[in-house]
């Protein structure tokens, strides 16, 4: 699975660099029906995907190759010649292991035996930060869930067939700006203070014996200027703008 599952907002993946603390778990008891091993790459490949993203009005479209190599037990995930991850599967679990040279190193492990409503990744992040500007504090949970079995799903050109698991994401908290008022008086920042309320939700989907096919991010925004403010519960009028990511897997 790709390390985005991981920090789906800029929140949560700013907390590393800025002294923020988190802990995840996975909530099920490790037996059910479901062997998630199943659903990643059963062989050797190369996976092209092509991703999509709207921020500020904005439209990017790129692509990325992933190099994935299976050897027994172990798969390794790689992206223009560096390894981004490495998958390790024992009876009981699945140990992910991401490579990043910015962020540093870090490691998820989870059941591989679950059952649909299981809650297989479950993180609790807080931090604080103080600078020039003033602070700002958040404390989110990161929570993702086995929503459904699929036999197909589709989006726009993008169709896919068989055996698929769809798997729902949740970021909410809340975020809280306390601007240093000589900012504000000069005009230099935007008077952001007080609590926000974030609630992101995405999803993803998993095809036996391939892995992710494509990923679906759809954000309401409270406020236009900042991308952060996501509530994807608001109606569509109370949106003050929109945004996306969308990747999706070319067989």
């Amino acid at each position: 699975m790709n390390k985005k599952y991981i920090s789906l907002l800029v929140a949560t993946v700013l907390l590393t660099a800025c002294g923020g603390g988190s802990s995840s778990s996975s909530k099920n008891d490790g037996e059910g029906s479901i062997d998630l091993a199943e659903y990643f790459p059963s062989e050797s490949m190369t996976k092209t995907f092509i991703n999509t993203e709207k921020h500020n009005n904005i439209i990017d479209k790129s692509h990325s190759d992933e190099i994935i190599v299976v050897n027994g037990n172990t798969i390794t995930t790689s992206i223009d010649g560096e390894v981004t991850e490495e998958v390790v599967f024992s009876d009981k679990n699945i140990t992910t292991t991401y490579f990043d040279k910015v962020e540093g190193n870090s490691i998820e492990t989870m059941y591989r035996n679950i059952d649909l409503g299981d809650t297989f990744f479950s993180k609790n992040i807080e931090y604080g930060i103080n600078d020039d500007l003033g602070t700002t504090s958040a404390k989110l949970t990161h929570v993702c869930t086995i929503k459904s079995k699929e036999e197909k799903f589709e989006k726009g050109d993008n169709v896919y067939r068989g055996d698929l698991l769809k798997i729902e994401c949740l970021i909410e908290g809340e975020i809280i700006y306390d601007v240093k008022q000589d900012i504000l008086n000069a005009g230099i920042g935007t008077d952001l203070n007080g609590s926000h309320t974030i609630y992101n939700k995405s999803s993803f989907y998993l095809q036996k014996g391939l892995g992710e096919v494509a990923f679906i991010d759809d954000d309401c925004l409270t406020d236009a200027k900042n991308l952060m403010f996501i509530d994807d519960n608001a109606k569509a009028k109370e949106c003050a703008n929109t945004q996306y990511e969308y990747e999706f897997y070319l067989p």
